[in-house]
């Protein structure tokens, strides 16, 4: 026996007939509404697991596009993603690291906190405070860092160009090679058009410079359309006054020395040299950068509002125009207060080091040396109580390697306490 249709599905044939019958178009409809296919994803906080082939396969349409992924992210190593990094997945721009207070404000004049991952459109606003810090990739590859105290709005960013205006403060860009595509960021007087380069722009009350480390910036002057070329290892002041604009050398990188005072960095001085300014980050590229400091002599002593762990260091000179110059890189160690004061390593010969400490007696440790900050593959893990040091050997070079010593907490209230440092190895 046939079951008879429901009278919903009887209505939905008659009015069908009917509807054909008097000439008129027929709408068919569905029992459920269909589901909007999800907006493309943009950014992607890296997981446990996670590979460049993996997400090219599930994101960008096939896993053949990981060099792709890896040329925008600007990821060394291919099979060494780091946990909880954020990618960016072809998006126009896309917030790539958040530090401090940054601030979001949309052209709809909405004011939001700003998270990585965040996608980036036309008219944002990025505002860091004085301890914020953001960085910013696009599609090509490209990367803008703000550091603390600085403004900057998306004016553009599609295909063929991208162009922001830094409204104050600074900003440090790594602009990629550019093909059939235009980069240009501008202050109140300039615009600085860039076709594949390393630069910092500075836009700081009546002071406005530029700095070239690597590549080419054409400044041209909005005002008059006077424009200069500043070629790799020259600055200028960015002002309209004067006859002309003034290019110049800039200044060398200060050599960094190893201090005995803990958690502190400082370099020898420059001549020439009317301020220094210290920047901290958390990976070697400087695009998460953590704090950033100056001084009128090359010595910082580090906030003790910083993580224990390891920052990768520059240290450059600001010459009397406030033109910023070469910066040297190193590595330090911040260290609790509860650490040893201070710390010493000597080469002993035949690839072998001993690196030494004065710590508490009876007191157990745990000791490790890797070639990475994060010990991910630790050359050394050994057990035991050390009350002077270590000798670990013989190490291959030219390397450079990350040690650090725990202190086992003595019950529940006591903190563990945590020391370390870095040296270079040299061929023997």
């Amino acid at each position: 026996m046939t079951k008879p249709a429901p009278r919903t599905t009887r209505r939905r044939w008659l009015i069908t007939a009917l509807l054909c019958l008097a000439g008129l178009p027929v709408l068919h409809a569905h029992a459920e509404p269909a589901i909007a296919s999800p907006a493309p994803t943009s950014s992607y906080l890296v997981r446990p697991g996670d590979t460049l082939w993996g997400l090219a396969r599930k994101y960008m349409d096939t896993a053949h596009r990981w060099p792709e992924l890896q040329r925008i992210n600007a990821v060394p190593v291919p099979e060494r993603l780091r946990v909880g990094q954020v990618l960016n997945l072809g998006g126009l721009a896309a917030v790539l690291h958040v530090s401090g207070s940054v601030l979001l404000q949309r052209a709809s004049g909405l004011e939001q906190s700003l998270a990585a991952g965040t996608t980036l459109a036309k008219g944002d606003l990025l505002t860091t405070g004085r301890d914020g810090f953001v960085t910013v990739g696009f599609a090509d590859g490209s990367r803008i860092v703000l550091p603390s105290s600085s403004s900057a709005r998306l004016i553009e960013a599609h295909g063929q160009r991208t162009q922001l205006e830094l409204l104050s403060g600074r900003a440090e860009s790594y602009v990629e090679k550019q093909k059939e595509r235009e980069f240009e960021i501008r202050t109140r007087s300039y615009a600085l058009g860039v076709k594949g380069t390393h630069f910092r722009v500075r836009s700081e009350g009546a002071e406005q410079t530029l700095e070239v480390l690597e590549g080419k910036v054409q400044a041209t002057e909005l005002s008059g359309g006077r424009s200069t070329d500043v070629s790799a290892l020259q600055g200028m002041p960015l002002s309209v006054a004067g006859a002309g604009p003034e290019v110049r050398s800039l200044l060398p990188p200060p050599a960094q020395r190893t201090e005995t005072d803990r958690n502190t960095v400082a370099a020898q001085p420059v001549a020439g040299a009317a301020a220094y300014h210290l920047q901290l980050a958390t990976d070697p590229g400087f695009l998460r950068p953590a704090a950033e400091s100056r001084a009128q002599t090359p010595r910082f002593v580090l906030a003790d509002s910083l993580a224990t762990g390891f920052y990768h260091t520059r240290v450059s000179a600001l010459d009397a125009q406030g033109i910023e110059g070469q910066a040297s890189e190193g590595v330090t160690f911040m260290a609790p207060a509860q650490a040893p004061m201070a710390s010493e390593v000597h080469a002993l010969g035949n690839g072998r080091w001993e690196i030494r400490w004065t710590t508490r007696a009876g007191r157990s440790h745990t000791f490790a040396l890797a070639k990475t900050p994060d010990f991910a593959s630790p050359v050394v893990v050994e057990s035991g109580t050390f009350t002077s040091g270590v000798t670990v050997g013989p190490l291959d070079g030219p390397a450079r390697y990350y040690w650090r010593c725990r202190e086992q907490a003595e019950g529940e209230s006591s903190l563990p306490t945590e020391w370390g440092g870095s040296f270079e190895t040299t061929p023997p």
